[in-house]
């Protein structure tokens, strides 16, 4: 995976699980605050509670017009003085005062809607968990490669190229690169480092170019056998794949089989060059050698009947 993707799936995440762990906190603070009658309404999904008090409201209004209409005058004469202390304030503002009634409806509170927002927040850390479980497998995995298909690879605890692969895992790829090469001007016979080189300017800056003249430079020295080779085979690798040269390909596989003819990597170059093994070479040529001398020991066929006399024979 790309380098830049990671880390824009990395801030997406994040930014995901912030807003999820906000909007939980929210949603449980109003949940946290209805009652006990009012949870029990919310959960039961019923308006009984509503329609009671809806009832009392009703009846005290009629209450209230019945004591209006025995006070009689007294009420009369209220009614006309606020008519008339109203009259002159609606004049002034040049419009009737109309009171409009509120049509916002409380926000329905839904006491499961906090451990949505907690289990979409905890999904977020988890993918943030396997992002980085992954490009510490990735890290580790390509240490363990390397020791494992270098023969002479000792893993170097020279503060110098510590400091150089820090510098890789920050993302500094070129500075990496130029500690790595003072490294190896001091190290000249660690060429692993050389080998880790190109590693960098094929999979971290896709630069194959440099790639392969980085591991040109690494079969120039005097290495052991299979390192020799398998670094071979992933330069041939490379020519035929990413560059598309498809001839200096061949000519590196020809170079394994003459100079470590061998070596697992030169068996797996004469697969791809379509060459025998030495082995079914030699017992096939020792089948042509033996075919001529099984035709020589073939007994000789029997005369044929003949009606001459004892002694005599057929003319030729």
């Amino acid at each position: 995976m790309n380098r830049a993707v990671k880390l824009v799936l990395y801030l997406l995440l994040a930014v995901a699980a912030v807003f999820f762990f906000n909007r939980f906190r929210t949603a449980y603070s109003k949940v946290e605050a209805m009652g006990p009658a009012e949870l029990r309404q919310e959960v039961a999904g019923t308006n009984a509670p509503t329609e009671v008090a809806s009832a009392a409201t009703t009846n005290s209004a009629a209450m209230s017009a019945s004591t209006n209409a025995a006070a009689g005058v007294e009420a009369a004469a209220s009614a006309a003085a606020v008519t008339t202390n109203a009259t002159p304030a609606s004049a002034a503002s040049g419009k009737p005062k109309v009171e409009k009634a509120s049509s916002e409806t409380p926000e329905k509170k839904d006491p499961s809607k906090p451990f949505v927002f907690l289990g979409l927040f905890v999904l977020c850390l988890a993918g943030i968990g396997a992002l980085g479980a992954w490009d510490v497998a990735q890290y580790f995995g390509s240490r363990v490669e390397r020791e494992l298909t270098a023969e002479d690879f000792v893993l170097p605890t020279d503060a110098a190229y510590e400091a150089a692969e820090e510098e890789w895992a920050k993302g500094n790829h070129l500075d990496a690169i130029n500690l790595m090469r003072e490294y190896l001007k001091k190290n000249p016979v660690e060429q692993h480092v050389a080998i880790r080189i190109a590693e960098i300017y094929e999979k971290d800056l896709n630069n194959y170019l440099a790639a392969v003249l980085e591991l040109e430079e690494v079969l120039k020295h005097k290495l052991p056998r299979e390192k020799w080779g398998w670094t071979a085979i992933h330069l041939a690798n490379l020519y035929s794949g990413k560059l598309n040269q498809t001839s200096k390909a061949l000519g590196v596989l020809k170079r394994i089989v003459d100079h470590y003819p061998d070596t697992a990597a030169a068996k797996k170059a004469r697969q791809r060059l379509g060459l025998p093994e030495p082995e079914e070479a030699q017992a096939s040529a020792a089948a042509e050698e033996s075919e001529p001398a099984a035709e020589e020991s073939k007994p000789l066929p029997p005369p044929e009947p003949s009606n001459l006399p004892k002694g005599f024979r057929t003319k030729k």
